[in-house]
């Protein structure tokens, strides 16, 4: 119930990623889930054939957790008929491919065998802290072996002109003087035609480090490239960090928070 409120909308496949698992298994608790009104779900309409299950926090749930930490359902800011327009809306492509970026990484850290930790930060929260300056889609901090990076996520569906992409690097370069917030910029496009048109129109000087990747590139593996190697080698997200230092950003809890 707290990881759907805290991401707004989550599919099946992506809660069977994250919690369980058997995809039948999840099925079955979530079904229970609904059943109880702890969770509600819809099916957007899909013009090429079926869509999964979407699943957001129901009013019930939103009780309990309101109640859990000594609210009211208004301080605890739930309002079903956003939360379900959010999940209706032209948004929910982006949504959904933002809350898959930190569902590929959060993956990985269940697999014990390749010790990766995650530190996760969603777009609203991001908002919160530094709404004034940026807006990033997401924040973390990766780390492999003791190796880390520390990110922002800039999920691009290519509906924004490149001008406008331009202009965020600037502003995180605004966060990183006036708050001592840095870390490296990533951005998530849709095709390899976007990312070489971007590529061309922020150059390799940029005042913050940037990297690109296409959507349906694990975010973990080595598929970053960064715009200042002039040799263009794709790198996994650890290795992002370590061309130059890049200072934790200040956040409560940040090296606590989890996905």
């Amino acid at each position: 119930m707290r990881l759907v409120w805290r991401h707004r909308v989550l599919t099946t496949d992506q809660l069977t990623t994250l919690g369980w698992n058997s995809y039948n298994t999840a099925k079955q608790r979530l079904a229970t889930l609904h059943r109880l009104r702890a969770l509600d779900r819809i099916r957007p309409w899909n013009p090429y054939g079926g869509s999964p299950w979407h699943y957001v926090l129901d009013t019930p749930g939103a009780e309990i957790l309101a109640a859990d930490e000594g609210m009211t359902l208004a301080e605890f800011g739930y309002r079903r008929d956003r939360i379900l327009a959010g999940a209706t809306s032209s948004q929910l492509s982006h949504t959904l491919g933002t809350n898959q970026v930190f569902v590929d990484l959060y993956a990985r850290t269940r697999e014990e065998a390749r010790g990766a930790h995650l530190t996760w930060w969603t777009g609203r929260e991001c908002a919160q802290e530094w709404g004034d300056i940026v807006r990033p889609d997401g924040a973390g901090t990766w780390t492999v072996s003791n190796r880390s990076t520390r990110f922002f996520v800039e999920y691009d569906n290519g509906t924004e002109r490149l001008r406008r992409l331009r202009e965020k690097v600037d502003a995180y370069h605004e966060l990183a003087l006036t708050a001592q917030v840095q870390g490296v910029v990533l951005f998530c496009l849709p095709s390899h035609k976007r990312e070489a048109h971007l590529r061309r129109t922020l150059g390799s000087a940029t005042p913050v480090p940037v990297a690109t990747a296409v959507h349906g590139d694990h975010p973990a593996g080595q598929v970053w490239t960064r715009l200042d190697d002039a040799h263009l080698r794709p790198r996994h997200l650890f290795e992002l960090g370590e061309q130059e230092e890049v200072h934790q950003p200040s956040l409560f809890g940040w090296e606590d928070a989890c996905g």
